[in-house]
């Protein structure tokens, strides 16, 4: 399976467990929302604060597969997923390893 890679994400579910998100000219936040077992309904953050990724950045996090990321710029970035989907919740969900 080949890697998604995005220039929005919204409460996006993603289907690998870590991004690689490359800002341009403007910091970036990011937030992560667990997804409750079995449903693909928000249960709340993972991180107690939102991540601030600072201008011409490369970072690299985990987010979890099947979890929902928002990330919020004024300026362009790049997100890249890495890796593979080994979280336990892709397993309840059924999309499987990759």
């Amino acid at each position: 399976m080949s890697a998604n890679v995005y220039s929005s994400l919204s409460n996006t579910t993603v289907y690998t467990d870590k991004l690689e998100i490359s800002t341009t000219t403007a910091n970036a936040t990011l937030q992560v929302y667990a997804v409750a077992l079995g449903t693909a309904a928000a249960a709340g953050n993972i991180y107690s604060a939102p991540i601030s990724i600072p201008e011409q950045t490369v970072y690299q996090t985990y987010v979890g597969a099947g979890n929902k990321v928002t990330v919020v710029s004024t300026a362009t970035f790049t997100a890249l997923e890495l890796g593979t989907a080994s979280s336990a919740q892709q397993g309840v969900i059924g999309a499987g390893s990759y």
